[in-house]
């Protein structure tokens, strides 16, 4: 099973949204692919309608035998999130025995909490991959450094993935946040992604409306992305 950390110090970066839409787009009749709410904002298990719904984290990494839920996507599961993730405290590696015994799926997105709480260092740590989304502002590239030199103090050598969301080409930021972020990525061994995903009205309905922006409007500009991201990361990773 592929294990991907989907991390940025910042909030609001679209970590919650990125893990359920590009899952989503995973989720094919070859692939199933796991989810899992480790923020306990839960806006991960809000968007899949499973909010409040139980086995969740907590239980999952409390070395309880538990059985992932099913979403209305075909092969995505979600282990929902818990209000008792920000209380977390521990010194023991709780990830490496519960993701082993997640046998049963291809790929597990693990949507982190902003900052360096317990859930979000365990998850990078048992990561295979990274995934860090970012919006193009004017100090992307701050966060960014920092929060990939605290990847690399750990682990040197897991692959980080950036990619662009909110994306809106037209601003003269957006096109300077392009030029550091490119000019970044060797210096700090990242991986830019071709894909962005743009500002798109139908990405924050379908959270409302507790969907994939995929099943909610299928030939909107952010469905379109997040399918071409899900086509990218399968090619890279």
């Amino acid at each position: 099973m592929l294990k991907v950390a989907v991390f940025n110090f910042k909030g609001g970066t679209g970590k919650s949204t990125t893990t359920l839409n590009l899952g989503a787009c995973l989720a094919t009749s070859k692939r199933k692919v796991l989810v899992i709410d480790l923020d306990g904002q839960r806006t991960l298990s809000f968007g899949l309608g499973l909010d409040g719904d139980a086995p969740t984290a907590l239980n999952w990494l409390s070395d309880e035998e538990i059985q992932p839920l099913a979403t209305n996507t075909k092969n995505l599961w979600l282990i929902p999130g818990d209000l008792g993730m920000f209380q977390l405290d521990t010194d023991s590696d709780l990830f490496t025995p519960a993701l082993a015994k997640l046998t049963e799926f291809d790929i597990c997105l693990m949507d982190c909490s902003p900052g360096l709480g317990i859930a979000s260092v365990q998850a990078i740590l048992s990561s295979d991959r990274v995934l860090m989304p970012v919006i193009c502002e004017p100090a992307v590239l701050k966060g960014l450094s920092e929060a990939v030199q605290l990847i690399r103090d750990e682990r040197p050598s897991t692959p980080i993935d950036v990619v662009r969301v909110r994306y809106r080409p037209k601003l003269v930021i957006t096109r300077e946040a392009d030029q550091l972020l490119s000019e970044a990525a060797e210096e700090l061994n990242y991986r830019l992604l071709k894909t962005t995903v743009p500002e798109n009205i139908s990405v924050a309905e379908a959270i409302a409306h507790q969907q994939p922006v995929t099943a909610y409007s299928s030939r909107s500009s952010g469905a379109k992305a997040y399918k071409s991201l899900a086509t990218e990361c399968m090619r890279v990773w």
